[in-house]
């Protein structure tokens, strides 16, 4: 007989071997990326697999998904350089491990190109034109434009300024450089030039404008014509008011205005103005067009009351004027409403109150609301602290007994012949002037 000996081996298990991968490098703004473990192998197979960042790492932001296959999903990932960990096991218990690293540098930008578009030439009477800077580029986008202009015979206007085109505006004979200026989102910036020729084959002569017809009523402080729509193809060189024959002569030209756009006239008074504006351009060129101005009176002038303090019109303070105010209203019903049209200083220097009354039904007639005052302040005349010298309305409303004319300084009638004075009620009665003898 023949004995035989059997060994049963075992078959070798070994180890699986990890691959995370080569390092990737990548540019913001791309922030995300997957690791492919694939590579990873196991004689026998792989049952399991963890990806994990670095211990070095944990605090760095960044999200992943897949942990547990063999492709990791990463998104958000910040500036700077991540370690990622991938861990295989096999059936046996058997594990291996494998690192990847992933850089995340800084974006490379390239600094913007600026294109401000091709030289223009337009002819008068066009006075604009477009400037189109939309052929400029950036790698990752323009962030800011912005248009100048650098020189040119004068100022021009620029609408949009801050966007890819611009209207200018304004333009006049001459050369003109415009510059675009473009910035990307890190702050890089260019600048591109453009030139803007303006030629005239013809002058056309000036469009003169004197504002159009004017109807106003008193009171006003300052006339104002504004004739500055009067137009020109290279821009008025000289502006001229001069007022009409038939125009009311009253009236103060203020800062010289009659040489500028808008004439400016003081001391207004009701009736019919007329000014002529002659506009010239530099080449010998001019228009004329003319303008009325009616100036009605003012609605309130016979309500006006004239209120004349004893004080110096060089001291009398805001806090007094006031206090006056207060005490006027006061003196009147409780209804009414003291409006005060001016502050002024009579032929001594005093201050002299000019105001109306208003109640919810209209305007107080101006000389019952001198002849209340009058009655109150005759029993107390220091009821507004300071003395009154005089209270009467703005115009002389004395009829003088239908028999004279009313002085409109002195108050006093000038009566017809073989009419005078009521003596009685001159020396016995309230004084006032009349023609009723």
């Amino acid at each position: 007989s023949t004995l035989a000996n059997v060994t049963v081996l075992q078959v070798p298990d070994y180890p699986p071997e990890a691959n995370a991968g080569s390092s990737i490098v990548l540019f913001l703004p791309r922030n995300n990326v997957t690791l492919n473990g694939s590579l990873s192998s196991d004689d026998k197979g792989i049952v399991s697999w963890e990806w994990t960042k670095s211990p070095s790492d944990q605090d760095k932001a960044v999200d992943m998904q897949n942990t547990r296959t063999p492709y990791l999903e990463l998104s958000h990932l910040e500036e700077g350089m991540y370690t990622f960990v991938l861990k295989v096991t096999d059936n046996s218990g058997q594990s291996s491990s494998s690192d990847v690293h992933v850089f995340v540098k800084p974006p490379t930008n390239k600094p913007p190109i600026a294109h401000a578009g091709s030289n223009v030439s337009i002819a008068l009477p066009q006075t604009w034109v477009v400037l189109n800077g939309s052929g400029s580029s950036d790698d990752i986008g323009i962030a800011q434009w912005k248009w100048e202009q650098l020189s040119g015979p004068r100022k021009a206007e620029l609408s949009h300024f801050n966007e890819s085109s611009t209207n200018v505006t304004n333009l006049t004979k001459g050369e003109y450089i415009f510059q675009l200026t473009i910035t990307d989102g890190n702050g890089n910036s260019v600048a591109d030039k453009v030139a803007v020729t303006v030629t005239q084959n013809k002058n056309v002569k000036p469009k003169a404008n004197a504002g159009g017809d004017l109807e106003l009523t008193l009171p006003l402080g300052v006339l104002v014509v504004n004739g500055s729509s009067s137009s020109d193809d290279l821009g008025i060189a000289k502006w001229q008011w001069s007022r009409e024959p038939t125009s009311l002569a009253i009236g103060t030209i203020i800062e010289q205005s009659d040489t500028s756009p808008v004439l400016m006239v003081s001391n207004i008074v009701a009736g019919k103005y007329e000014f002529r504006l002659r506009v010239s351009d530099d080449q010998g060129e001019w228009d004329e067009d003319t303008v009325s101005i009616i100036v009605k009176p003012d609605p309130e002038l016979k309500n006006l009351v004239e209120l004349t303090l004893n004080i110096e019109a060089g001291k009398f303070t805001q806090t007094q004027r006031d206090s006056v105010l207060l005490k006027l209203g006061m003196l009147l019903r409780d209804a009414s409403q003291l409006v005060v049209r001016n502050l002024e200083v009579d032929s001594s220097g005093r201050a002299v109150l000019v105001f109306y009354v208003s109640s919810p039904t209209g305007s107080v007639d101006g000389p019952k609301v001198v002849s209340t005052l009058k009655n109150k302040l005759a029993q107390d005349s220091f009821l507004l602290q300071l003395s009154v010298v005089d209270i009467r309305t703005t115009v002389c409303q004395n009829t003088c007994s239908g028999h004279g004319v009313c002085n409109q300084e002195t108050r006093i009638c000038y009566c017809e012949a073989f009419w005078m004075q009521d003596l009685i009620r001159k020396y016995m009665g309230d004084g006032e002037s009349d023609c009723g003898w």
